[in-house]
């Protein structure tokens, strides 16, 4: 486990982009196991977890602007945005090559399988007392299912005949699309009367970096 970087459009704070993910540095963690067809290679079942803080600040502009015309006073806005989490169970192949035979090894991995990303809250809210509504601006869903790419490549260091410390960085990409809808809805009544509704279609991709132990059995 260790710390997550985003990158690419996924880091970007672009306020007129609809692939802007508006991510800040968080946290993965890694748990696989190896099943080896030659000493060299293993088959690995990997279970990938990770997560990145939003960009309140800046999201927040965004949505205020969206809503030019309905939000008058920003100050009695409230907003409601938490941070992007995503879970991976995985298959792929790893090469290990020794540097020094028993001691020290390099090893890479290239991998591929389902991933689930919990679709953040990214939410705004207005009480609009002279026009007597509310003015709501909000995701659509909470879970959405893609398919993932992970490469790896860190060195392993022997402790024991049964342990081994490992140092890693990895790539973990994939793609997530979900909707955002704004709309007014008017006091005692149920009709929600849509403002804007758009589609967000962003490249989830970070660089995780990790320390950690691997046990022979």
């Amino acid at each position: 486990m260790g710390p997550s970087y985003p990158i690419g459009k996924f880091s970007s704070t672009d306020l007129s982009s609809k692939s802007a993910g508006y991510a800040q540095s968080g946290f993965a963690l890694t748990i696989d196991g190896d099943y080896y067809l030659h000493n060299r290679v293993a088959v690995t079942l990997m279970f990938h977890f990770g997560n990145s803080p939003i960009d309140q600040s800046v999201f927040s502009e965004r949505l205020i602007s969206e809503l030019a015309g309905y939000v008058t006073t920003t100050d009695s806005v409230q907003f409601d945005i938490n941070y992007w989490q995503w879970a991976s169970p995985m298959v792929g192949l790893k090469y290990n090559y020794p540097i020094i035979l028993n001691k020290f090894y390099f090893e890479v991995g290239a991998f591929t399988g389902i991933n689930f990303v919990q679709i953040p809250d990214q939410n705004l809210f207005f009480s609009d007392d002279k026009n007597k509504r509310i003015i709501v601006s909000q995701n659509v869903g909470s879970t959405d299912i893609t398919f993932p790419v992970a490469l790896s490549g860190g060195f392993r260091f022997r402790i024991n005949p049964k342990m081994q410390l490992k140092l890693n960085a990895q790539y973990f990409g994939t793609n997530t699309s979900f909707e955002h809808v704004s709309y007014y809805q008017l006091e005692n009544k149920i009709e929600k009367v849509e403002i804007v509704k758009y589609k967000f279609s962003v490249p989830i991709q970070t660089v995780n970096v990790s320390a950690g132990l691997v046990y022979n059995f």
